[in-house]
């Protein structure tokens, strides 16, 4: 407490005389408490600055689990983006057209051959839009569902 009052009364927000008070209602206050007072304020105070480190540390490690969250949704996006690159079909021809609702009422269509068409009608392939150009392809089930799981508005068909 004297090194914060030193520290005021250089800064001149406490003069002498106000000074002296203190440290006499200091003297006053250690004696009312007495010893084992003084041990128990000396305990509390040190259980609450225990307690505001702990609560520190838990902050800490929220944000590092939030952070380690986003790092790991990165690498999964990442990672899919790639797959999609290898495994999508764009550009597709075949003499059967195979019509899908897009989210504005609107019914393009794929021309596919017909074993691509028995695929989609099955669910082993899907229609999806791909991210970063927004052109429709078809991939297969499971990477239709992992991209739907990052943005369900990408999926425009799969039985």
């Amino acid at each position: 407490m004297g090194d914060l009052r030193d520290a005021f009364k250089k800064a001149g927000l406490i003069d002498d005389k106000t000074d002296r008070r203190l440290k006499h209602e200091e003297r006053v206050q250690r004696g009312e408490l007495g010893r084992e007072g003084l041990a128990q304020q000396k305990q509390q105070e040190e259980q609450e600055r225990r307690q505001r480190e702990e609560e520190k540390r838990a902050e800490a490690r929220i944000a590092q689990q939030k952070l380690d969250a986003s790092r790991q949704q990165n690498e999964r996006w990442k990672k899919l983006l790639h797959e999609l690159e290898e495994k999508a079909q764009r550009g597709t021809s075949g003499p059967r057209r195979f019509h899908y609702h897009e989210p504005d009422g609107h019914l393009p269509f794929v021309l596919v051959d017909d074993d691509s068409g028995r695929r989609l009608e099955a669910g082993e392939l899907a229609i999806v839009r791909l991210p970063p150009n927004d052109e429709p392809a078809l991939v297969p089930r499971a990477l239709a569902l992992d991209l739907q799981s990052f943005d369900p508005s990408r999926l425009l068909h799969l039985a």
